[in-house]
């Protein structure tokens, strides 16, 4: 009687113990592969195609409709969940891993950059510009690289140029990518404060560095200007006490010319930092 109740015991505690395990692996599983929605196709899409959202259908992403990013086509059967199925439908992922075609048109793919659409439909690239980005890859892609093959484009401007199209793993999560501003020198950074306070942004350092020699330059030429003036009107009076009033008019013309290239200099370093 008493073996009976220590196996009854024994038994139940062994499923006690798995119910917190199988309810932690299914969770394991999507954070891994992440979850899909379906959405109707405007034209013709492909698994591992990078695709955008317009009008509550989806089309190949291009650099056209990049603000529109919504993520990659997969295959029905490579995800763990899928929130929605019918026909006339593809699967879109749009947060986690998948596999999309890159291409090397903005050059070399290293793990870690950020895609954005290619002028290849549903192909991405390098980020370099300022833009709706798909995500990060978490693979090189090269001209040597296994899958690479080669594909020839023509350029908006009519030029043709051969390119390597191939598929890497990139982890989807749209963002605003917005490219590295290098560090400015410690002499231009009070400066960069200064304009990037009175613009309301940030004011990149080849913006800031042109500002300043523009500054610069416009007050020792002021400098120069203003020293002729005063030294040639002080010989004047020197050589002829009368001839005050004439250098007072000359001392007005240099002031006002002063004026003017500061004006000028200013208006032109604001056209500038705005950007």
């Amino acid at each position: 009687m008493h073996m009976n109740r220590l196996k009854h015991i024994i038994s139940r505690s062994r499923v006690l113990f798995l119910v917190p395990v199988l309810l932690f692996l299914p969770a394991q599983v999507v954070a891994a592969s992440g979850v899909t929605q379906g959405y109707k196709v405007q034209g013709s899409v492909s698994s591992g195609m990078a695709v955008s959202l317009i009008s509550e259908t989806i089309q190949a992403a291009t650099s056209d409709n990049q603000d529109h990013l919504l993520g990659v086509v997969v295959q029905q059967n490579s995800v763990q969940v899928s929130l929605t199925t019918g026909t006339n439908q593809a699967q879109v992922i749009t947060s986690g891993e998948a596999s999309v075609y890159v291409s090397n048109i903005n050059g070399d793919i290293k793990a870690g950059d950020q895609l954005v659409p290619s002028p290849i439909a549903g192909a991405l690239m390098k980020a370099t510009e300022s833009g709706r980005a798909m995500g990060s890859a978490q693979q090189d892609f090269n001209s040597k690289s296994n899958n690479a093959q080669n594909k020839q484009v023509t350029s908006k401007n009519g030029q043709s140029k051969q390119v390597q199209i191939g598929t890497i793993t990139i982890l989807v999560s749209r963002n605003d990518y917005q490219p590295p501003q290098p560090k400015v020198p410690a002499i231009f950074a009070p400066f960069q404060n200064i304009f990037s306070g009175a613009t309301g942004h940030n004011v990149s350092t080849q913006r800031t560095i042109i500002a300043t020699v523009l500054i610069f330059i416009a007050l020792v030429s002021s400098m120069i200007i203003l020293y002729s003036g005063v030294s040639n009107g002080i010989r004047s009076i020197g050589r002829n006490p009368l001839a005050e009033g004439e250098v007072f008019l000359g001392l007005l013309q240099v002031a006002i010319i002063i004026l003017v290239i500061l004006a000028a200099t200013f208006s032109i370093i604001l056209v500038i930092i705005r950007g």
